[in-house]
């Protein structure tokens, strides 16, 4: 952890995964609101948002680790 966060792009990783996770804390359930909304006719609307957020943060480790990785 000492080295993601000791330069700016381990920052800002740390920061896009802290959104990630409170907007799936904090939004999500206001997006739902209860409601039973199945996208493609099989897929709940919370599923979707778990996937959305588990793509965002593969990306998100994908281009720290491929770029910004301080151990190359």
């Amino acid at each position: 952890m000492r080295e993601i966060t000791s330069h700016r792009p381990g920052k800002i990783l740390i920061a896009i995964l802290s959104i990630s996770a409170l907007c799936y804390v904090f939004v999500v359930p206001f997006v739902l609101q209860g409601r039973e909304v199945l996208l493609f006719g099989w897929m709940p609307l919370a599923v979707f948002f778990w996937n959305l957020q588990t793509l965002v943060w593969a990306f998100a480790f994908w281009v720290y680790t491929t770029k910004h990785w301080p151990y190359r």
